[in-house]
């Protein structure tokens, strides 16, 4: 079968989108920790797009998908799951340390590939594909808001692996 358009995918989530978030919240019982897996669910589906006719209902994968991530999101909400990257982050970083973080193209490509899928996506969409804010949460059925906060979660996870502090790295483009 040939791509699936972002149209085609837009309608999709659409569709989906309900079901996602009713499988997530009664995981969760959490409405905005639901919407959040809803959303990683329908990325995680587009980066599927073009496989997604093999299975016999899209409809259920998506909910078992959903379902997992749910549990994944329960487990790691138990304390001590995160470990920092680089213990030697106390003091903000020199001009010359951002400079050669972001020289270093290599490592830059390791820590988006660490990445959860989802926000692997949405930083492809965003930085790569050059989606707007507004034309990803269209794409997913989502509001410009969620997309926004989960782009602000990845920016952040990147800028730990750099040893950047994330409030100065949130303000660059």
């Amino acid at each position: 079968m040939g791509m699936m358009t972002p149209r085609e995918f837009e309608i999709l989530a659409r569709s989906l989108r309900p079901q996602l978030v009713r499988t997530a919240r009664n995981v969760l019982h959490d409405d905005s920790a639901a919407q959040d897996v809803a959303q990683d669910t329908l990325l995680k589906l587009w980066t599927m797009r073009d496989s997604l006719d093999r299975y016999r209902s899209v409809d259920a994968l998506a909910s078992v998908m959903a379902h997992r991530m749910a549990l994944n999101v329960l487990r790691a909400a138990s304390p001590g799951r995160f470990v920092e990257l680089d213990e030697n982050t106390g003091g903000v970083p020199s001009a010359e340390d951002e400079l050669l973080a972001r020289e270093n193209g290599r490592h830059l490509d390791a820590v988006i590939a660490s990445l959860p899928a989802p926000q692997q996506t949405l930083i492809r969409l965003r930085h790569i594909e050059g989606y707007d804010n507004a034309a990803i949460a269209a794409l997913l059925g989502s509001s410009e808001g969620a997309v926004r906060t989960a782009l602000s979660r990845a920016r952040r996870r990147i800028a730990a692996a750099f040893g950047v502090d994330p409030s100065l790295y949130r303000n660059k483009n």
